[in-house]
C-alpha cells in the first residue's frame, strides 16, 4: 500500500512539473510568434465620433481593427458591410479580426449615435 501512495505521490508531482513547463514554453513560443500577414488599425470613438474615421488598408491581408471607446456612455460598432456588430462599454476597447477583404469601401457606424459616429474602411 505505501509503494502505491509513494507512486501517486511522484506521479502528481511530475504531472504538475510537465504542466508547468507546457505553460513557460507556450507562453514564450506564442510571445514570439508574430503574424507578418495582419494589419492593426486602430480608431478611437470620442465626442460620438470616430477619430480617424477613414482609415486604409491594402487587401490581401488580415486585419485587426481595434475600437477605443472614450466617452463615458455605451456604444455599439456596427457595420453591415462586414457583418459586425458589438458592444463597446464606456473607456473600453474591443478587437474584431477580418479576414482578408476585396478591395472597396466598408462603412461602419455607432449605432446609438448614427448622426455623428461614421466611419469608412477603404480597402487598395
Amino acid at each position: 500500500m505505501e509503494k502505491k501512495t509513494i507512486l501517486q505521490f511522484f506521479g502528481g508531482i511530475i504531472l504538475v512539473v510537465g504542466v508547468i513547463i507546457f505553460a513557460i514554453n507556450h507562453k514564450s513560443t506564442s510571445k514570439n510568434d508574430v503574424d507578418t500577414n495582419i494589419v492593426e488599425i486602430v480608431t478611437v470613438i470620442k465626442n460620438h465620433r470616430f477619430e480617424p474615421n477613414i482609415i486604409r488598408v491594402e487587401s490581401g491581408k488580415k486585419i485587426r481593427f481595434t475600437i477605443h471607446n472614450q466617452d463615458s456612455t455605451v456604444e455599439e460598432f456596427e457595420s453591415h458591410d462586414l457583418h459586425r456588430e458589438k458592444i463597446i462599454m464606456p473607456n473600453d476597447s474591443i478587437n474584431i479580426i477580418l479576414a482578408p477583404l476585396a478591395p472597396g469601401k466598408y462603412d461602419f457606424f455607432g449605432d446609438f449615435h448614427q448622426e455623428t459616429a461614421q466611419g469608412s474602411l477603404i480597402v487598395n
